[in-house]
C-alpha cells in the first residue's frame, strides 16, 4: 500500500490504517477464500461454554453462540476482542434528564461530521484526561462553527494525559515514535522482558550508578516534555490550559499519554478549548454542574454549571467480558468485580502477589518510592493470564486471548502475539512451564504492573512503554530471530517497526517444517 501523503513526522489519519486494513483481507487469500470471506459480519457474539466431549481425543470442545440462535464448536478459540470492545459511561446524577445529544468517543468519528456541522449545537462538553479526550477537543477547536467548548477531567482521576511533541529529540530518528522504540531506550525501563540486552538492563536498573544514570534521563525528559507544552502561555491562561498539566512525571505513565500528531495541536486547544479540572456535581436537561474545588480562587470555590448540548464520554473502556459467566471469566484468568470473585482463589492469587512484590522490588529498586499520586482503589480483579494471553487454567491449550493489555504501538505487539498465539494452541513451544510456575510468572508481572505503572497497572496489563521488550520476549520464547537488526550497533540503535517481522512467519514454519 502506498504511503499516504498527509503526514506529520511520520503520523498520519486513522482512516490510512482503516483503509490498509480493507485491503488486506482483501489481497490476502487461503485455500481460495479471501480474509473477508472469512468473516461473519453484523454478527455479536452472546457466549461461549465448554462442551465436554470424553470420547474426544481433543478434550472438552467450545460452543460459541452468536446472533441469539447461531451456533459454532471448536476445540480452538482466540478471543481477539481486546481492550476496545465495550465503551465505559459513568452513569452520571441527572443523565436521563439531559436532553442533548450523548455520544461516547468510540462513535465519534463516525458522528463527527454531522456532530461538528450541526448549527444548534452551541455547546460541547468533552469528558475525560486521556488522548481521546484530547482527540476530541481538536477536532471540535478545528470545526468552522463558532462554538463553545468544555473539556473537564475530573479531580479525583489521574489526571490528564502527557502529550509526546511529534519530532525526535535526535536527528537519528524520524520521530518521537522511532526514538522511543528501540532497544536502546527500552534499557533503561525496569522490566525483566527480554534477554538479549539483559546486561545493559541489569547495568540501568541493578547497580546504583546505573540507576541514577536512568533517573537522570527519565528526569530530563520530564522537563523538556513540561516546557514543550507550554503550560502559562499566553493565550491560554484565560481558558484554563495550565489545567492539562500532567500530575505524575512521564515515567510512571499513570495518566496515559499520546503525541502531539498536529503542528496546531496544542495551540488549537489552548485558543478554543475551556479546561476544567473538576469533579462532576450532576446534569440537567441542558446543562452540566460542576463540583466547587479546593482553590485560592473565590471562582473556583463554589459549583459551575455550564449550558451543554452535547455531551462526549471520553470515559475509556470496560475491561469485564460479557461472553463468558463471571466464574468462568475469573477462572480464565479475566477481570470480574471482585465481590464476584472466588474467595479461596482470591486469597491463593493475593499471596503469590504479596510474594512477588518483594521480587519486583529486589530486581527494580527505583520502583520503592512512586511520587505522591492519587491512589484509586480497583473494583475489579487484575488479569492472570500467562504471557498476557494464555489461561494457566487451561491444560488443553483450547483458548487465547489477543489484545488483553495496553500498549504504545500495537503493530508490533499484535503481530508478536498472533504467531505467539498460534504455536501455542498447536502445542509448537516446548518450554512452557506448569501451572503454579505459570502463576507464579502472573503474580510477578501483575506486582510488577501496580509498581510500574500505579493506577494504571491494577490490572496488570499496562504495558504502554514496554512495546519492544515484551513483543521480543515472546519471539524469543518461540526460538525465533529474524526480526533483529543485524549487527549490534543497529540491533541495539535503530528502531523497531512492525515490518521487522515480515520473515518470522516464514522462520516459523521453516523451524517446524510446516
Amino acid at each position: 500500500m502506498t504511503p499516504p501523503t498527509e503526514q506529520y513526522y511520520g503520523f498520519f489519519p486513522g482512516k490510512h490504517t482503516t483503509a490498509y486494513l480493507e485491503s488486506y483481507v482483501d489481497n490476502h487469500i487461503y485455500s481460495g477464500q479471501t480474509i473477508r470471506d472469512r468473516i461473519l459480519f453484523n454478527s455479536i457474539v452472546d457466549c461461549i461454554v465448554e462442551i465436554p466431549q470424553p470420547d474426544s481425543a481433543e478434550g472438552a470442545h467450545l460452543e460459541i453462540t452468536y446472533n441469539t440462535t447461531q451456533k459454532i464448536r471448536t476445540s480452538k478459540v482466540i478471543d481477539a476482542t481486546g481492550m476496545t470492545s465495550q465503551p465505559r459511561v459513568p452513569t452520571l446524577p441527572g443523565s436521563f434528564d439531559f436532553k442533548g445529544k450523548t455520544l461516547h468517543h468510540k462513535s465519534f468519528g463516525q458522528s463527527q461530521a454531522l456532530l461538528l456541522k450541526d448549527p444548534s449545537i452551541q455547546s460541547i462538553c468533552i469528558i475525560g484526561g486521556a488522548k481521546s479526550a484530547a482527540d476530541v477537543a481538536y477536532a471540535c477547536a478545528k470545526s468552522p462553527l463558532e462554538r463553545k467548548i468544555h473539556w473537564i477531567i475530573r479531580q479525583d482521576g489521574n489526571g490528564p494525559s502527557a502529550f509526546f511533541a511529534a519530532p525526535a529529540m535526535t536527528e537519528r530518528y524520524a520521530n518521537s515514535n522511532e526514538g522511543f522504540y528501540n532497544r536502546f531506550l527500552a534499557s533503561f525501563l525496569p522490566n525483566w522482558f527480554g534477554n538479549r540486552w539483559g546486561w545493559l538492563k541489569w547495568l540501568l536498573q541493578r547497580t546504583m550508578p546505573g540507576r541514577w544514570y536512568a533517573k537522570r534521563l527519565w528526569d530530563g525528559f520530564d522537563i523538556g516534555l513540561r516546557a514543550f507544552h507550554e503550560y502559562h502561555r499566553e493565550e491560554g491562561k484565560e481558558k484554563g490550559f495550565a489545567n492539562l498539566e500532567y500530575d505524575t512525571p512521564i515515567f510512571w505513565q499513570n495518566d496515559s499519554s499520546g503525541v502531539c500528531n498536529h503542528p496546531d495541536f496544542l495551540s488549537a486547544i489552548s485558543e478554543n478549548v475551556h479546561i476544567h479540572r473538576r469533579n462532576i456535581s450532576h446534569l440537567s436537561e441542558h446543562s452540566i454542574t460542576l463540583e466547587a474545588c479546593i482553590s485560592n480562587s473565590p471562582e473556583k470555590s463554589k459549583p459551575l454549571t455550564l449550558p451543554v448540548d452535547a455531551l462526549v464520554y471520553c470515559t475509556g473502556w470496560s475491561a469485564r467480558t460479557n461472553i463468558f459467566p463471571t466464574h468462568k471469566a475469573f477462572d480464565l484468568g479475566l477481570p470480574v468485580p471482585l465481590e464476584d470473585a472466588d474467595p479461596q482463589r482470591q486469597t491463593h492469587w493475593g499471596d503469590l502477589e504479596k510474594a512477588a512484590d518483594a521480587v519486583v522490588l529486589s530486581q527494580f529498586p527505583n520502583l520503592k518510592n512512586p511520587p505522591a499520586y492519587r491512589k484509586i482503589e480497583p473494583v475489579d480483579t487484575p488479569f492472570h493470564l500467562y504471557k498476557a494471553m494464555a489461561p494457566p487454567s487451561d491444560p488443553t491449550h483450547s483458548i487465547v486471548f489477543l489484545g488483553k493489555l495496553v500498549v504504545g504501538n500495537n503493530f508490533r505487539v499484535a503481530e508478536a502475539q498472533a504467531i505467539w498465539s498460534v504455536a501455542y494452541l498447536d502445542g509448537k513451544i516446548s518450554n512452557i512451564p506448569s501451572r503454579s510456575q505459570m502463576e507464579r510468572e502472573i503474580a510477578e508481572t501483575v506486582a510488577w504492573d501496580r509498581r510500574r505503572y500505579l493506577n494504571k497497572g491494577e490490572l496488570g496489563s499496562w504495558f504502554y512503554y514496554d512495546v519492544v521488550d515484551y513483543a521480543d520476549a515472546l519471539l524469543e520464547q518461540l526460538g525465533l530471530s529474524s526480526h533483529r537488526k543485524k549487527g549490534w550497533r543497529r540491533d541495539l540503535l535503530e528502531p523497531c517497526f512492525a515490518d521487522d517481522l515480515k520473515d518470522v512467519v516464514g522462520e516459523y514454519k521453516r523451524k517446524h517444517g510446516l
